[in-house]
């Protein structure tokens, strides 16, 4: 949501209007730099406890490639975010709620990140399993299967006999 009057600029090749009041959608990191120079906030709400708990219960019950499930947009930023500022409430007042909901928070994202880090390594292993979980991967997660996957198959050709 833009709340200063800014014009037109252009973000990754595209002119958007950044008129006070209007609701524009951008990339997180413009949304970032916007929050930051004072000139919009995100009208999307960040995520909350409830949420990781959520996310992280349907990612835990995955018991294969197959059965996981999208991320939901922006999901690791949003929860590093959201971690972020539970530790800043945290230092303004101190509160033993507060600091339990950090620490769950951040438990469910280490665990929510370990198990899909898991099932994406058992899909490299298989075609047909990298194509079953492969719209299900956020932008960060889709990068490291690439990344995998182009060193595997690096690895296997320097190891692989050669035909004389």
């Amino acid at each position: 949501m833009v709340v200063k009057d800014v014009g037109t600029i252009v973000l990754d090749g595209v002119e958007v209007t950044l008129a006070k009041g209007v609701e524009v959608e951008v990339p997180l990191w413009a949304a970032r730099v916007l929050e930051e120079r004072g000139i919009g906030n995100r009208a999307e709400p960040g995520l909350s406890i409830e949420d990781i708990t959520r996310i992280h219960f349907s990612v835990m019950n995955a018991r294969s490639p197959a059965d996981l499930e999208p991320l939901p947009r922006d999901f690791y930023f949003d929860a590093l975010d959201y971690i972020e500022e539970l530790s800043n409430r945290i230092r303004r007042e101190f509160n033993a709620a507060l600091l339990e909901e950090r620490q769950r928070a951040i438990q469910y994202f280490l665990e929510i990140l370990d198990k899909r880090l898991s099932l994406i390594l058992q899909s490299v292993k298989s075609p047909a399993a990298l194509a079953e979980i492969a719209e299900k991967l956020s932008p960060e997660e889709a990068a490291l299967l690439d990344e995998l996957r182009r060193d595997i198959e690096a690895w296997r050709e320097r190891l692989s006999p050669r035909e004389s």
